[in-house]
């Protein structure tokens, strides 16, 4: 599992200890799931499901360092009422539910952003 921290819009995923090949490819899918205050500052494609989708890649934007490792991602300008993040098994798509895919997850969390 992850620590996860928020800090000048920008949420960063820890891991400690961490090896090399759990930053590169742990066969789970690291997901970022933000709630805007107002719906329409989503793309119209994610107004539906109410949330955007995004992505956190370890290979640009992950760092291994003694012994950790760590992501980052920097989140959208817009006001944000929940931040959900986790992590699911990467081997199949999974179906969507109203508050994302649904099926096994490794774990999850909601950040409520002070502001």
């Amino acid at each position: 599992h992850f620590d996860v921290y928020l800090r000048d819009r920008t949420l960063f995923h820890v891991k400690d200890p961490c090896v090399g090949e759990e930053a590169e490819y742990t066969g789970y899918l690291i997901f970022v799931q933000v709630v805007p205050e107002d719906p329409k500052d989503l793309p119209r494609w994610h107004r539906r499901q109410g949330f955007g989708n995004l992505v956190l890649p370890f290979q640009r934007s992950g760092v291994l360092f003694e012994g950790k490792c760590m992501a980052f991602l920097p989140l959208p300008d817009y006001p944000i009422s929940i931040i959900r993040t986790g992590q699911r098994p990467r081997r199949h798509r999974l179906p969507e539910g109203p508050r994302g895919p649904k099926g096994p997850r490794s774990w999850e969390v909601e950040i409520l952003p002070a502001g």
